[in-house]
């Protein structure tokens, strides 16, 4: 883990053992944002995570390495749409989870100038409409991914 990593990762910990249900945390050209429904000793529910470029910069995050790396959140993440000359791409759960008619998914959108955007999804097929599902994650595994995104983030 590189020094961004470990300290954005810090600054989350410290944020999230403050009860802080949306933590902002930064190093270098990098701004994070961690959004938690709960957080307790040992894991959390985990709304949504954000990277964004620093003003004037941008992420060149390659989805090809998402999708081979992250595999580790029991759903495997599968390029959904990529427009690589625009630095955009889509990723989504493939298979997604199916149940009571719902469908449930990771999302993760990428785009060089806005940053980085993860959560999940669950698509109601009844309703026709998609909500967002705070996802319960261990501490080490919500640990692991700002890391391994951060690290990714950080070195392009």
């Amino acid at each position: 883990m590189d020094g961004s990593a470990e300290n954005i990762l810090h600054q989350v910990q410290k944020g999230a053992s403050e009860s802080n249900k949306q933590i902002l945390a930064s190093d270098g050209n990098l701004q994070v944002r961690v959004q938690l429904a709960d957080w307790d000793r040992l894991g959390c529910l985990l709304e949504k995570l954000e990277i964004r470029p620093a003003a004037r910069s941008s992420l060149n995050i390659d989805p090809l390495w998402i999708e081979k790396e992250i595999n580790y959140l029991g759903e495997p993440l599968k390029i959904i749409e990529l427009e690589k000359h625009r630095g955009k791409a889509l990723l989504r759960s493939f298979p997604p989870r199916r149940g009571n008619g719902t469908v449930h998914f990771f999302e993760m959108v990428i785009d060089r100038r806005e940053g980085l955007s993860f959560n999940r999804l669950s698509y109601d097929r009844s309703l026709g409409c998609r909500t967002q599902t705070p996802v319960p994650l261990t501490r080490e595994t919500l640990e692991r991914l700002l890391a391994d995104l951060v690290n990714l983030a950080s070195r392009n």
